[in-house]
């Protein structure tokens, strides 16, 4: 269930999941992420949402990451039980369950977009990273933070960086943590898009909608088809994508949508 750090809004299949911290840069401590997964896993398998968008409250940042403060504490996912800490396994066990966010994010059967407000950093590039789609506004900046505070990563953001930008590009910017902007971000494949400030959540309201719109069956066997692009051998993929073309062309959907284009009329999907 969310929390007051984690904001869900549904409207006209979009959910909205805002990180909803501004006042510390959306960071993310042990309350933002115990509710994020959980948030995330209930969009996933609620048939009225056909797509997600994660993003950051307010326009400053997407999020900066783990909130530092409480990590240095030792707060973050510690293990505390009856006054005592718990072995290091608990905490890498709590903290993996929390990492879940970013596989709902890249394998649930829906488009995800990250709309990136500002400042993205650390976990929050991660997750960024897990879906499907990003559009930033034109201010955001962008490191994956993690060498800069002695820290190997996590969230799965080695995984998608590589996929996305490449292995030597993904260790220079790993290693370095360097900051890029949101057009070097765009130039690498990071971002799909960059709106201007005043135009952002508008662009970004608007692609939600148009993947809203799509054939949701359709756009979760292509979903799945592109996932499994990533690891697949070619053959087992045609084997999957011609089971796939079989059932999505057996839907109504898919006899709607023809007769429409036959017609010269926009198709309405309704899932089945």
């Amino acid at each position: 269930m969310a929390s007051q750090t984690v904001l869900v809004e549904r409207e006209a299949g979009i959910a909205t999941v805002t990180l909803n911290r501004p006042d510390k840069m959306n960071s993310l401590d042990d309350e933002l992420l115990s509710a994020l997964a959980p948030a995330l896993e209930e969009l996933a398998v609620d048939t009225s949402v056909r797509c997600v968008v994660l993003t950051g409250a307010g326009e400053k940042a997407f999020s900066a990451g783990g909130d530092i403060g409480a990590m240095s504490g030792g707060g973050m996912f510690a293990g505390k039980t009856a006054g005592r800490n718990e072995p290091w396994e608990t905490a890498a066990m709590n903290l993996r369950r929390a990492m879940e966010a970013s596989a709902w994010l890249h394998e649930m059967g829906k488009p995800t977009l990250a709309a990136i407000n500002g400042a993205t950093a650390g976990a929050a590039l991660s997750l960024a990273l897990a879906c499907d789609l990003r559009i930033a506004a034109d201010h955001a900046v962008f490191t994956t933070a993690f060498a800069k505070i002695g820290y190997s990563g996590d969230f799965g953001g080695a995984w998608y960086l590589t996929k996305i930008v490449g292995t030597a590009r993904a260790r220079e910017l790993y290693f370095l943590s360097d900051r890029i902007d949101a057009q070097e971000a765009a130039r690498l494949g990071i971002v799909n898009w960059v709106a201007p400030r005043e135009k952002f959540r508008a662009e970004a309201q608007a692609i939600a909608q148009r993947l809203a719109a799509g054939p949701p069956l359709a756009l979760r066997y292509m979903k799945r088809n592109l996932n499994l692009a990533l690891t697949l051998h070619e053959r087992e993929l045609l084997d999957l994508e011609a089971e796939a073309m079989i059932r999505t062309g057996a839907t109504e959907d898919f006899r709607n949508a023809a007769a429409a284009f036959l017609a010269k009329k926009t198709p309405t999907f309704e899932g089945r």
